[in-house]
């Protein structure tokens, strides 16, 4: 298991996007801890995309609110669907993007990790149905960077869970579902199943963390595709 989260982190991060960015409707805070995001829609009917309402807390943001809404449609390597360095049928999903809001400058780059959806030999599944995941040390897990402090939903004790409402494994399909959850500041490498130890310097510091809530729908492209539908 270790191994494939490792491959699977090695895939995501090699897979940026290189077209041109998505497009991106993002309601931000006029003022720390003045949420102003009722204008975006964070319905369940994406086909292609995201929505998600972060708040932060502690330090550096502290207060600070946005939602950001993006279309996916036709990016190159957003949409990570593929079995590179798998036994087939294994088959993995993730979403790796990168964007920067206009009034604050920090650049934000997301990994959205649902990981193996099919069972194979040495592969065993994470997201093999539709179902309610809580957060945990495997995927499917939520991890992003803003503004250089790392985030993730891995770390133990975290309140939170992805839920897989529409599920498949075939190109064309639809995978969507909504998430919510507390994730906190993340240092280290990737596999946070580990010793207790180790768990703890990687999740090294509770002062810095983030509410998150949204929605999400991804439609399969072609297996190892550099293109979404």
């Amino acid at each position: 298991m270790r191994a494939f989260i490792l491959i699977l982190g090695f895939c995501v991060a090699a897979c940026g996007s290189t077209a041109a960015p998505a497009e991106t409707a993002a309601v931000e805070d006029a003022a720390v801890a003045n949420d102003t995001s009722a204008g975006v829609d964070c319905g369940e009917n994406w086909k292609q995309g995201y929505c998600i309402k972060f708040t932060f807390h502690g330090q550096k943001f502290d207060g600070r609110t946005f939602t950001v809404q993006r279309d996916l449609t036709g990016t190159s390597s957003t949409v990570v669907f593929g079995d590179t360095h798998m036994q087939p049928p294994a088959v993995s999903l993730a979403i790796h993007d990168t964007w920067q809001l206009g009034a604050f400058k920090d650049p934000l780059d997301l990994n959205f990790v649902l990981g193996n959806l099919v069972n194979a030999p040495g592969f065993p599944p994470f997201v093999p149905k539709a179902a309610d995941y809580p957060f945990s040390c495997t995927p499917p897990y939520l991890d992003f960077s803003y503004g250089n402090i790392r985030y993730r939903s891995t770390c133990p004790g975290l309140a939170g869970d992805i839920n897989v409402k529409q599920w498949s494994a075939t190109p064309g399909g639809l995978v969507t579902g909504r998430f919510a959850g507390h994730l906190q500041q993340f240092l280290g490498a990737n596999d946070d199943c580990k010793d207790a130890t180790a768990v703890a310097a990687a999740c090294k510091s509770a002062l810095n963390t983030v509410d998150v809530e949204g929605t999400f729908g991804v439609t399969l492209p072609a297996l190892n595709s550099d293109l979404a539908p």
